[in-house]
């Protein structure tokens, strides 16, 4: 009797184990079955949105349902990540935004998410921040910092809890200049005043100031990254100059729900990163001068581990400042 019951208990043992494993896969065998809704951190028009309208229908191609885009803005994307925390881990529902911002809301005020909780799928671009100034003005980065030393500055701050705030604030803090920040719902606001000599300054993403320096209005001094724009290869690095000033960049890319099964990420992850190789997509990119820098769902995951670590400092030049 003792015998027969191990083995009935082996047996049903084993079966759970089968169907734990197996199921997912089953679960996915058919994914996707309908529309995914992709869910935008801002409002339409910005660079977020712009990408992710561009991306949607090279991902309808490869996934072979429809791309729905829901633009939920306010509270810098506070709103977007808390109602997306609490979302159906099945794939239909996936975020995109530019990391690590949702870090940096977590540190600045009280959340009701954390960005380590999301699954990472796969992301697609990576922008760097220059310091651009009205071409009116200095043609040296070292023409600026001498003027920064001897009077306050105007500095157009393009979004709180954004990475261009903390690429601000870091620069800032090691060129040792003083400025007093004006701030902006974003970088089209700052930039157009910065055009207008309202600002000294401003901190932004090279696609956000294309128009303007290609129109002779703005003036790049410098790139704070390890290497070089290949749209501005001419625009000095901060590390040529003297400065060791590396801000975290601002990366594009999806993210699915907590929890949300390894074979859906698999299949999701296989799509974007067919979709973003589409010579359309690439076009796309190039004519907006959006640097394509893909990283897999592992190298994803592994940025944001890292960008975890450097949140103190995330948090006292937020607060402080």
């Amino acid at each position: 009797m003792v015998r027969r019951w191990v083995i009935s208990f082996a047996a049903l043992f084993t079966l759970t184990l089968f169907w734990i494993s197996f199921c997912p896969m089953a679960g996915s065998a058919d994914f996707p079955r309908k529309p995914i809704k992709l869910i935008v951190t801002a409002d339409i028009g910005g660079g977020e949105d712009s990408e992710a309208r561009a991306l949607a229908p090279f991902l309808e191609k490869h996934l072979g349902v429809s791309i729905a885009i829901e633009n939920i803005g306010g509270a810098g994307g506070k709103i977007a990540f808390e109602r997306f925390q609490k979302t159906e881990p099945d794939g239909y529902t996936l975020i995109t935004y530019t990391f690590p911002k949702s870090i940096i809301i977590e540190y600045m005020t009280k959340t009701n998410y954390r960005t380590k909780d999301f699954t990472p799928i796969y992301a697609w671009s990576r922008s760097n921040h220059l310091l651009v100034v009205h071409t009116d003005t200095w043609k040296t980065l070292d023409e600026f910092v001498k003027a920064g030393k001897t009077k306050t500055l105007s500095g157009g701050l393009p979004g709180r809890g954004t990475p261009s705030q903390l690429a601000g604030l870091e620069t800032v803090d090691k060129l040792g200049i003083k400025v007093n920040w004006v701030p902006y719902d974003g970088a089209a606001g700052s930039l157009t005043a910065l055009a207008g000599k309202h600002l000294d300054f401003t901190i932004c993403i090279p696609a956000t100031a294309t128009a303007l320096i290609d129109a002779g209005k703005i003036r790049p001094l410098v790139l704070f990254s390890e290497e070089k724009d290949p749209f501005f290869p001419e625009v000095p690095l901060s590390k040529d100059l003297g400065f060791d000033i590396t801000p975290v960049p601002g990366i594009r890319g999806a993210s699915a729900p907590p929890r949300t099964p390894a074979p859906i990420i698999k299949v999701l992850e296989e799509a974007i990163s067919k979709a973003v190789k589409e010579p359309g997509f690439v076009e796309w990119a190039k004519k907006r001068k959006v640097v394509l820098h893909p990283l897999t769902s592992r190298e994803y995951n592994s940025v944001v581990e890292t960008t975890y670590l450097k949140a103190v400092k995330f948090q006292q030049m937020l607060t402080e400042k």
